[in-house]
């Protein structure tokens, strides 16, 4: 597993931040200079929404003025097919202003002829922090309990987990298999902290800390999962970035109080 730090002050350029930071476009393919996926990257884009905020506006001008360099790029130097349209949009802006998806509910009618509309970006936001929630009670209560079953119905059937961006477990069978695996090493109850989900459209991000016993042996887990729900609220995509240290160590004073 890599780790995922987000320390830098917000509001600094991505070009000024540390080097492990900097998860940049390089020109004229436009691979990110660091993990070689297509940038915007997967850490690219978390870095970005730190950077900018709650300023979408701002974000999405920065993201068409890259969008319209790499057209150009890929136009002139690009030997192979160029990606369709409708690809960059998704890949460089569409991210960037999830638009909420609508419950699963019937249309009734109401006085006047009306029927309810899409559920309102507000109410979505609070239903992704709600499914979040769920998510880091079930891992909370779970992980200790090695109560597999409880973390597994949470994953939609068709719903992906990267243990690591080289080990994708797909489906629910996918993740049942690796959380028994990993279950099946720890020889004590697992410690556990999961902080409070920050949430962003259909997105939430959740940080924990674990003190586990792989073997009776003390192994110490900071991380952060990025996840990704589905109409019913269930996870369609998760993304784990952790950090591991021989030893039992208490998470720092403040991080999860």
């Amino acid at each position: 597993m890599s780790s995922l730090n987000l320390s830098p002050d917000q509001g600094q350029p991505l070009d000024r931040w540390h080097p492990v930071h900097r998860h940049l476009p390089v020109r004229p393919g436009w691979s990110c200079g660091v993990c070689a996926a297509p940038w915007p990257c997967p850490r690219a884009r978390m870095l970005l929404r730190v950077e900018y905020g709650a300023d979408r506006v701002g974000l999405s001008v920065y993201l068409a003025g890259m969008l319209f360099d790499a057209t150009g790029d890929l136009l002139r130097h690009t030997g192979g097919p160029l990606p369709a349209p409708e690809e960059l949009f998704d890949r460089f802006l569409a991210w960037a202003a999830p638009q909420p998806r609508a419950r699963h509910r019937a249309a009734v009618s109401q006085p006047g002829g009306r029927t309810p509309g899409t559920t309102c970006p507000r109410s979505m936001i609070m239903d992704v922090r709600d499914a979040a929630q769920r998510w880091a009670d079930a891992w909370a209560h779970g992980w200790p309990a090695k109560d597999v079953e409880s973390i597994v119905t949470l994953q939609a059937t068709d719903g992906v987990h990267w243990a690591s961006l080289f080990r994708p477990c797909r489906g629910r069978d996918g993740l049942r298999a690796y959380v028994e695996e990993c279950f099946g090493e720890e020889t004590r109850p697992a410690e556990v902290w999961f902080a409070a989900p920050r949430s962003d459209g259909d997105t939430a991000t959740v940080e924990y800390w674990a003190i586990t016993y792989p073997y009776d042996a003390p192994l110490t887990i900071s991380g952060c999962t990025l996840l990704r729900f589905d109409a019913d609220a269930l996870v369609a995509e998760s993304r784990d970035y952790s950090h591991t240290r021989e030893g039992s160590f208490p998470p720092p004073a403040g991080i999860f109080d």
